[in-house]
């Protein structure tokens, strides 16, 4: 990235402390180096400027230099020593930075010169007392050292100041003492002990011939806290003050920090910087806003302070580094070093996004090591978790969310800061991630919001998201939900069912009249198998069956194969609930399932936590939402057609509703636009001629009509036996009720008194089994068929309205066969078959086009063995209204 280079000492692969020593062990302390090579790596900060002003001959005033840990205090002093020791270094490195910054006056700056330079680390504790470390460093400090011992009983707890200025004349000092306040705060102060107090004493001594004799005694001190007991010791002579916390100085140590790291940031243009970075700035612009008078502004603050974000800089500075109390320059080194060697020559801008949660390298362990707040390492492992389980609820997570590792290490990174200010907003996470071109708008919201549906500790506060340790509820659920591999049993599959039929079923009184079926993927091949027990055929009662296909865009061919591949009998009563055109099959639709796990597991969940009976009651009423509006349509057979059941028709209508208004509005709709009532009074009029069974009406009207005629909508069960009453109302027919009551209009009755008086009075189930109908004015025998002396009607003709029935050629001539009267056909035609099953006998009388209508002749059923509780039990089930012949051999 335009050839920035790290120096030297950060290259290696593990590194080094930025703690800096003035000299150690190993000889690689500030001061084992020489002048010129540390001048080389100290940027002239505000703080040393203004330090070596305050220090120039003729004016010199004793310095306190107030800073926490890692602020630089320590590199600042090193300079300085060496300054004093090497003034051709130090006027030689003052010229360089005038002519950098076109400033003439940093090269007049100037030190004492001929003096003796004592530094001392004193949280090493080398020295219990400082004047042992005056007497040991100084050219003559062993001289006056033995002269203030050999005062015998007149030597004091502490030098003198006579003895100290003496000395100090002999030889001018600076003394520069780092970590002051470590070393007093460290002194006992008991009655036996009073080496604070002696301290005391010195520091006192010391500052006065500071002040009063500059030339000969330069004091430059280091404290944590400006307010402490140390710090107030020095400031009685009114010391100048280097806090590094002024506006200049800020802005300055950013420029300290980057010349610290870089050796070749100073030679890059800025003309090449912003070319690198303009589509990252360009966007800055449109997503904070930035108008056109502050753009220039900003232009500059990226320059400065490449090859890193100013907003990082800023975050860094401002909010992480003060919330987690890590020893801010030192580690901030440590930091930016890491993030730049992971990233730098990837991001034509290193921001938040770059310190990757995943990439240990990446600067995280530096910050980690750095941070105090066991809750924000233990954030980075929750974020981690967090990225995992997006992983696993999507699929092609680099297809659909790209930026998922950046997305969650820049909220990660944005969440350590102060609570109050904790997180990102969406467009700081979109300018974290852009770089060397725009991130798409639609796209970045579409992967933020798959990013937060499916992370457990991300929380929305307002419009920032942030990352919390605690979990959060909606997006745990969420996530569980989307994962396929908690569902492989089926379990949404079936909540998402119940919920279709709650919806669609609703109140009591649409489930009192109607059995709503919802089938489920092996609808096609095996519908049955996958519904329950009690929703399957053999098991419906009078109730109407109202099936949910899952299918969207489903036609007329597909049901009528359906139909006789599923279905063997009442193929006429069913409605088919349809959703709408161009749906996808209702169980392969990721959003709806999704929705259906999330209250499934909510359901599951609230048990032992509250937070998720709200959960449960949100998502359940979305769920809702949308299927009420999925289902916009109905089917109902219209022409049956058993042998080639593709050629089946089908009304398809729309039935204008939603939810559980649905089979309210397709029941109104066949009644008043599909059931014609004509065609079924036909097929009544027809029963009653032969005195069938209400029980037998209402099965041939369940049935679909053949021969290519249209079928009778079927009404259910009540309306249709009220269209009977009401028909009986009438004087068109008779209803002779189990052969103890006749109903029939009565003369002058209208046809209302007639169904007030008539109404209620048809039983249910078997009952209908023995009512049966006969024509107006017949006389009726106790056991509800015709009089002996009426043989001459014809029998119930059934089929479709207006269809020529078979008549009878003549009177019967004796006992029929067991299924048939002795009657012939005009016109006949043979069908055989070989010994089957019941169940494939039945479709092989469908095949012929024999329905509950159609009159048959000569019936002979051929039945090879059978014992006599079957006999008994076929005989008790044949129809009324016809004669049998029995003809049977029976074994001894």
């Amino acid at each position: 990235m335009l050839d920035l280079k790290l120096r030297q000492e950060f290259h290696g692969r593990k590194l080094k402390g930025t703690m800096v020593d003035f000299t150690n062990r190993q000889g690689t302390g500030a001061l084992d180096r020489t002048a010129q090579d540390f001048l080389n790596i100290t940027y002239p900060s505000v703080d040393l400027l203004k330090t070596i002003e305050a220090l120039k001959p003729g004016h010199s005033r004793p310095v306190v230099i107030i800073g926490s840990r890692g602020q630089g205090k320590s590199h600042l002093m090193a300079a300085l020593a060496h300054m004093y020791n090497d003034a051709d270094a130090a006027k030689h490195w003052l010229k360089n930075w005038d002519e950098h910054f076109h400033r003439e006056d940093l090269s007049k700056l100037q030190l004492n010169r001929n003096v003796h330079v004592i530094t001392e680390s004193l949280h090493l504790h080398n020295y219990k007392f400082l004047w042992d470390l005056l007497f040991d460093r100084h050219p003559e400090g062993n001289l006056f050292k033995e002269l203030w011992n050999r005062q015998g009983e007149k030597k004091t707890d502490v030098p003198s100041y006579d003895l100290l200025l003496e000395m100090l004349q002999k030889q001018p000092t600076v003394l520069i003492l780092d970590e002051f306040q470590t070393w007093y705060e460290g002194l006992t102060n008991t009655k036996q002990y009073p080496w604070r107090n002696w301290a005391f004493n010195f520091i006192q001594i010391l500052s006065e011939i500071s002040e009063g004799n500059p030339e000969l005694l330069t004091l430059v001190l280091s404290v944590r806290d400006g307010d402490s007991d140390s710090a107030q010791q020095v400031y009685r002579i009114n010391p100048v003050r280097v806090d590094f916390k002024g506006p200049e100085a800020k802005r300055d140590r950013q420029k300290l920090l980057l010349y610290r790291l870089f050796e070749n940031r100073m030679q890059i243009t800025e003309a090449d910087i912003e070319n690198l970075i303009s589509s990252h700035l360009n966007e800055f612009y449109r997503l904070y806003h930035i108008s056109g008078s502050e753009q220039a502004r900003h232009k500059d603050e990226y320059i400065q302070s490449w090859p890193y974000s100013p907003l990082l800089m800023k975050l860094l500075d401002d909010q992480v580094l003060i919330a987690t109390h890590t020893q801010e320059t030192r580690d901030l080194i440590r930091i930016l070093v890491d993030v730049f060697k992971d990233s730098g020559e990837k991001s034509p801008v290193l921001t938040p996004a770059d310190f990757s949660i995943i990439d240990e390298k990446s600067g995280v362990t530096a910050l980690l090591d750095s941070v105090a707040n066991q809750l924000h390492r233990d954030l980075r492992t929750k974020a981690l978790r967090n990225y995992e389980a997006v992983e696993e609820a999507i699929e092609g997570p680099t297809q659909k969310t790209p930026n998922l590792g950046a997305i969650l290490s820049s909220l990660w990174l944005r969440s350590l800061s102060l609570e109050n200010i904790a997180g990102a907003r969406a467009n700081e996470i979109q300018l974290d991630i852009t770089r060397e071109k725009a991130v798409d708008d639609n796209l970045f919201a579409v992967e933020l919001s798959t990013v937060e549906e499916n992370s457990f500790n991300i929380h929305r506060k307002g419009d920032r998201l942030v990352f919390l340790n605690e979990e959060n509820p909606q997006a745990k659920l969420m996530a569980h939900a989307k994962n396929d591999k908690l569902f492989t049993e089926g379990q949404d599959i079936e909540h998402l069912a119940t919920e279709i039929r709650y919806v669609l079923g609703g109140h009591e009184s649409n489930s009192a009249q109607s059995r709503i079926i919802v089938l489920k993927k092996n609808w096609e091949t095996n519908p049955w198998d996958e519904v329950d027990e009690r929703e399957k055929p053999q098991n419906w009662d009078e109730k109407i069956p109202h099936i949910v296909v899952p299918k969207g865009d489903i036609k007329s061919k597909s049901l009528g194969v359906w139909l006789k591949k599923h279905l063997n009998k009442y193929r006429n009563t069913i409605r088919f609930i349809l959703a709408k055109d161009g749906q996808d099959q209702v169980f392969y639709d990721k959003g709806l399932a999704v929705l259906a796990r999330a209250v499934y597991l909510a359901k599951e969940w609230k048990k032992a936590d509250a937070n998720y009976s709200a959960l449960y009651v949100k998502f359940q009423k979305e769920l809702r939402s949308q299927i009420r509006s999925r289902y916009d349509r109905f089917a109902i057979l219209d022409v049956w057609n058993f042998a080639q059941p593709e050629q089946c028709q089908f009304e398809i209508v729309a039935h204008k509703a939603e939810g559980d208004q649905i089979i309210p509005a397709i029941q109104e709709f066949v009644k008043k636009d599909l059931f014609i009532a004509e065609d079924a009074d036909t097929l009544i009029l027809n029963g009653a001629k032969c005195n069938c069974t209400i029980a037998a009406v209402l099965d041939q009207l369940k049935e679909p009509m053949g021969g290519g005629n249209a079928s009778i909508p079927w009404i259910g069960t009540v309306d249709a036996k009220e269209h009977i009453i009401r028909l009986c109302a009438k004087g068109k027919i008779q209803i002779n009720i189990q052969g103890r009551e006749m109903l029939s209009s009565r003369p002058g009755e209208s046809a209302d008194a007639a169904w007030n008086r008539m109404k209620g009075k048809l039983g249910t189930g078997r009952q209908l089994e023995d009512t049966t109908l006969h024509e107006p004015d017949s006389t009726v025998s106790s056991g509800g068929g015709k009089s002996s002396g009426d043989d001459t009607g014809e029998e119930y003709k059934g089929g479709a309205p207006g269809e020529p029935s078979a008549a009878h050629e003549g009177k019967d001539n004796g006992p029929g066969n067991l299924f048939g009267g002795g009657s012939s056909s005009s016109s006949r035609i043979r069908h055989q078959s070989d010994r089957t099953s019941s169940l494939n006998l039945l479709g092989k009388i469908e095949s012929w086009g024999i329905n509950t209508g159609s009159r048959v002749a000569n019936v002979n059923v051929n039945i090879e063995n059978m014992t006599g509780a079957q006999l008994q039990e076929l005989i008790k089930k044949l129809p009324d209204g016809v004669t049998y012949g029995l003809d049977l051999e029976k074994e001894e």
